[in-house]
């Protein structure tokens, strides 16, 4: 029995872990873009099974305006519809709370809706055949159109979300999806947004691919949004989030 765990021990400690130093962040006047840079740093291990947190973030049940955010988001992913079909469908949605539970806030550039930086872990999830990145560090800018719009003359312009006004929940819901294409990959094995934290253009075209994917169950998402039309995504304090299990870190 001791050489068996010995031996099963030995196995598990070969797995290779792999890590360079992260690239430098982005310009802070840059317009919502993830923190990408050629070299980037990459963490290669094995990983055959993870639990999410009933809730993907303590900020879910603390901060109300991110935590309404993350159902609406959530409710799209989970049904049937064009913008959960581009994401892969409902499976999308386990790793869309990778993603959120690494969301920090912090206060950055008005010009900033998020930024993706640091150390990226790459997944194989074997039972959903999905392959996406996490980054180390999820910034959610405090100062930035997540939060804020214009309200007095002397107060900094913040920048629209696509075709949406900053501060409303089509953009706040916009900007967490911008952030999941950048993370995921499609059946093509590219992301399915391109990298463009160093090209404003690009980054602004990525929202407007998003929106235009996403048009009616971004324009819907005024109507009221039920506990029964979430299904099992309840609440901060009844969600039910599904194991993911069989992955590997290529």
């Amino acid at each position: 029995m001791r050489l068996r765990e010995f031996l099963f021990g030995s196995a598990l400690m070969s797995i290779a872990l792999v890590t360079t130093k992260a690239s430098a962040p982005t310009d802070p006047s840059e317009y919502c873009r993830p923190d990408f840079g050629d070299g980037a740093a990459r963490i290669v291990e094995t990983r055959t099974s993870v639990s999410l947190p009933s809730a993907p973030s303590p900020l879910i049940s603390q901060d109300k305006v991110l935590g309404s955010a993350y159902y609406d988001t959530v409710s799209i992913l989970s049904s049937d519809n064009p913008c959960s079909d581009f994401f892969g469908g409902p499976t999308s949605v386990e790793i869309f709370n990778e993603l959120v539970s690494k969301i920090r806030k912090d206060a950055l550039s008005v010009g900033i809706a998020m930024r993706m930086s640091g150390v990226t872990t790459n997944v194989h999830d074997a039972k959903t055949k999905r392959n996406f990145r996490i980054f180390d560090k999820v910034s959610l800018n405090s100062n930035g159109p997540f939060y804020r719009k214009r309200v007095a003359p002397w107060e900094p312009s913040v920048p629209r979300v696509g075709p949406f006004e900053p501060n409303t929940q089509e953009a706040r819901v916009l900007i967490l999806l911008h952030e999941l294409g950048h993370v995921m990959k499609g059946s093509d094995g590219h992301w399915l947004l391109p990298d463009d934290g160093k090209d404003e253009g690009l980054s602004r075209a990525n929202s407007y691919k998003i929106e235009d994917v996403c048009e009616g169950e971004l324009k819907s998402l005024s109507k009221v949004i039920t506990t029964k039309d979430l299904g099992k995504y309840k609440g901060p304090d009844q969600q039910s989030v599904p194991t993911t299990s069989g992955r590997t870190q290529p």
